[in-house]
């Protein structure tokens, strides 16, 4: 996995591109720091599941699947709260547990990532 730097600077370098078009280029620099600030928040959610994953002796090729599975659970803690985010949470580790891909047991992990990172409890 790569650091939070070489994301970082590899985002900066695709955005430096001289093939930029100029309404490209006049956003360059917000468009830099929108994907810095997610990084940074992203990152550490990002290893804390897999800390989870490895205590749980989950194989690295079953890592994607989760790992798009705290994607839309991130995003769903950016654009929802409360009961409706405790909702649309459960439908989603519904949607995920029931994926030939991450196998039998999955729904345990899927909850546990929910409430360590998010603090959401689907019941």
């Amino acid at each position: 996995m790569r650091t939070d730097a070489q994301r970082k600077s590899a985002y900066e370098a695709r955005m430096l591109s001289t093939l930029l078009d100029p309404t490209g280029a006049a956003v360059v620099a917000k468009s830099v720091a929108n994907f810095n600030a997610y990084v940074d928040d992203f990152v550490p959610m990002q290893l804390q599941m897999r800390a989870i994953l490895n205590d749980a002796g989950i194989s690295n090729f079953l890592f994607a699947g989760y790992e798009a599975y705290l994607g839309e659970l991130y995003h769903l803690s950016l654009v929802t709260q409360g009961a409706s985010l405790v909702v649309n949470a459960t439908a989603l580790e519904g949607k995920w547990a029931s994926t030939a891909y991450l196998g039998a047991g999955s729904a345990g992990l899927l909850k546990s990532i929910a409430l360590t990172i998010f603090a959401i409890i689907i019941p």
